[in-house]
């Protein structure tokens, strides 16, 4: 039974951990033939936010390794998403960029979190300043947990 509130928040956090590990297992479709998944998707995000982003760069914004972006990017590139090209700055760095396939994945991953994040978005808009601190910190503080067990 559960007696504290430390344990029935833990509880709630690892419900939802759960639930988006199993998520991440589930590719999708987003405007375009292939399936991604959401570590696939993702790295789409970053890169068409970020536009010539280097390996080294996207893996920070990422928190994975330079490896794991590697082999990510390699992917992506098979799939027709990504396009890497030298950096006339440093010709031992890689920049990447979007396709235009990659930009309709971009796109249409936008459109998919408008209509599911919807409901979110509209609570935290009904947040007082207090209450939206508060969300901020605890969320920060869960990160620090994340990090730790690391």
């Amino acid at each position: 039974m559960i007696t504290t509130r430390a344990h029935q928040l833990t509880e709630t956090f690892l419900r939802i951990v759960h639930k988006m590990m199993e998520n991440q297992k589930k590719p999708r479709h987003y405007g375009i033939d292939d399936r991604l998944f959401p570590s696939e998707i993702h790295t789409v995000m970053m890169i068409g936010l970020h536009r010539d982003v280097h390996v080294s760069e996207l893996a920070r914004f990422l928190g994975v390794t330079r490896g794991a972006v590697s082999q990510m990017v390699a992917r992506l590139e098979n799939k027709g998403l990504i396009e890497k090209k030298a950096d006339p700055e440093n010709g031992k760095k890689v920049l990447l960029s979007l396709t235009t396939k990659g930009r309709v994945a971009y796109y249409a991953h936008e459109q998919y979190h408008e209509e599911t994040d919807a409901p979110l978005v509209e609570y935290m808009s009904r947040l007082s300043d207090d209450q939206y601190r508060f969300a901020v910190t605890f969320l920060g503080k869960i990160e620090e947990m994340v990090d730790r067990a690391k």
